[in-house]
């Protein structure tokens, strides 16, 4: 394992003992899914790993290798745009090309409510998708997960915000404590961010003959069935570092931020992937410990896209990536 060269919005940086990602060829349909190909989805900046019972360095070599805090991605950058007609209202995310609204909503509304905050703000601000709400979790912090330097976090950081998805008994909210994913009755109340810029389109592709999927988005390789037993957290970083698909090798368990950018329960995004891999129900491991119980690791429901986590010991199934 070497050090890193990591070209992105803010140049170069050298990042010793972190492994770097690789990226799919920039091959596919054009249109939508050709603009922007390969360009990532926000990271985070995740630099301790775990052993399942505990935290450890990333740079211990008897760990499994995959670990989020061993491979960095692509880092959010954000820089000052008017929001709403407003100049310095807003953030813009260079990666998903959305400008953000810097500050939350004083106070918590309903989900009617937040649907009209943000339509009222002109410039074609919407609420924004569960996927793209997600982007902004910093899972390598904590309470608040997300960097407070860049969009405002209200002293209640517990609070959960909006998102435009709907549940089978809800709509998505995500809480910015830790990151998790819950649904509320669009009655109760939370807060809201509006964001402005093109909805986020999911863009998989067939590769290496119907065993993989491509993300031309992300510009990630999916393993496109997933396998048939479920694993400890261990056991799943262990096998995507060993699997080979197609005569390629590279895989990994992916982060939990890679996992939710399928888009998973997410029917706003047409091509999603609900639709593109065989097995998307279960309970999927990521690589992504979770910052204040490392004896944890976050995981992802693929039927309806939820997002929490469970002990490393417990089992789920497992979708590498490279």
């Amino acid at each position: 394992m070497g050090s890193l060269l990591l070209v992105g919005p803010l140049g170069c940086e050298i990042v010793a003992g972190i492994e770097s990602r690789t990226l799919a060829p920039s091959v596919g349909p054009a249109g939508a899914c050709a603009e922007g190909a390969g360009v990532g989805f926000p990271d985070s900046a995740t630099l301790f790993c775990s052993d399942g019972s505990g935290a450890v360095s990333c740079d211990d070599p008897s760990l499994a290798p995959g670990q989020d805090g061993r491979v960095l991605g692509v880092l959010p950058s954000y820089e000052e745009a008017p929001f709403g007609g407003a100049e310095g209202a807003g953030v813009r995310d260079e990666i998903l090309d959305l400008v953000w609204e810097s500050g939350a909503a004083p106070a918590p509304v309903s989900w009617g409510e937040a649907r009209a905050r943000c339509e009222k703000l002109g410039g074609g601000t919407r609420l924004p998708s569960r996927v793209e709400l997600v982007s902004l979790v910093d899972y390598g912090r904590d309470g608040p997960a997300i960097n407070p330097s860049k969009i405002y976090v209200p002293t209640s950081s517990t609070d959960l915000y909006w998102t435009a998805t709907t549940a089978m008994d809800g709509v998505w909210a995500v809480g910015f404590v830790d990151g998790a994913m819950t649904s509320l009755d669009r009655t109760l109340t939370a807060r809201v961010r509006c964001v402005e810029g093109p909805l986020r389109v999911t863009c998989l592709e067939e590769g290496a003959d119907g065993e993989t999927s491509i993300d031309r988005r992300t510009g990630l390789v999916w393993q496109r069935v997933s396998t048939p037993e479920v694993s400890t957290w261990q056991g799943a970083l262990a096998f995507c570092a060993s699997l080979s698909i197609g005569g390629a090798s590279g895989f990994r368990l992916p982060s939990i931020k890679e996992l939710a950018s399928l888009g998973h329960g997410e029917e706003a995004e047409p091509m999603s992937a609900a639709t593109s891999f065989p097995d998307g129900e279960g309970r999927f491991w990521s690589s992504t410990p979770v910052a204040a119980a490392p004896t944890d690791a976050w995981l992802l429901d693929g039927l309806t896209g939820r997002i929490d986590h469970q002990p490393a010991t417990l089992n789920a199934r497992v979708r590498c990536v490279r």
